[in-house]
């Protein structure tokens, strides 16, 4: 089976996208169930291929969300944080704050957490680096956007090479989000909490994982794909 057959039977999959008075929530909705039907007829057609396509074209299925344009709630909430900055600036700090390219919003990580999918989208910015935004996939989308939060990343990169943080939001009230860029070449971080370990996939420099609430952060290494350790920051208990 070729991949252009293969993009044949996703086209064929995927639900007309016609204009309903229901607004942007509906939108989002067929655009999980198309996600969902790319990953099923994906996987079903690795089964008619030979093994060594199958493993190449396995890593591509794993990543199906990553470059997926940003919908526009998340755009909106991208534009909201560019307004931030602005008030920022005119309210007298002296640094100029990263503002986010919208038009080049993308998805990078969408992993499964137990209240649904929680993504990770990323948009270059006007001082070389990337600003991010984190949500819950089936969150209702409100007058400013998409519920969530993010933010941008320092310049020059901290001394460590990874920008992380952890956070907690009430409409999630058991779990706690760790998200983070590293900022050199590296293929998994180890999340080390008291008494276990999280390992999470570097996409695009950035990774995301969700934890129980009470989890405590201990350290963050960065490793690449040989299994070095490339960067490494201490949590909030080490």
């Amino acid at each position: 089976m070729t991949e252009s057959r293969i993009d044949e039977l996703l086209d064929e999959q995927t639900p007309a996208f016609e204009p309903r008075s229901d607004g942007w929530e509906d939108v989002l909705a067929r655009a999980r169930t198309a996600r969902r039907r790319y990953s099923a007829l994906a996987v079903a057609a690795l089964a008619l291929v030979l093994v060594p396509t199958a493993l190449a074209l396995r890593g591509q299925i794993a990543d199906l969300f990553q470059g997926t344009p940003a919908p526009p709630a998340v755009s909106t909430s991208f534009e909201a944080q560019n307004r931030a900055a602005d008030m920022a600036t005119q309210n007298g700090f002296e640094a100029k704050f990263p503002h986010a390219d919208v038009s080049q919003a993308h998805g990078v990580v969408e992993i499964q957490t137990a209240d649904g999918p929680q993504d990770l989208w990323v948009a270059p910015n006007d001082q070389g680096g990337k600003c991010w935004f984190v949500d819950w996939a089936n969150d209702p989308v409100g007058p400013g956007g998409q519920f969530g939060f993010g933010g941008c990343d320092p310049s020059p990169p901290p001394s460590s090479n990874i920008n992380w943080g952890s956070v907690w939001v009430y409409p999630h009230p058991d779990l706690q989000t760790v998200w983070g860029h590293v900022f050199v070449p590296a293929t998994h971080v180890e999340v080390r909490l008291v008494g276990s370990v999280l390992t999470l996939p570097v996409v695009e420099g950035g990774f995301l994982g969700s934890l129980p609430k009470a989890g405590q952060i201990e350290r963050i290494t960065a490793y690449d794909d040989s299994g070095n350790a490339v960067a490494s920051s201490i949590g909030t208990t080490g």
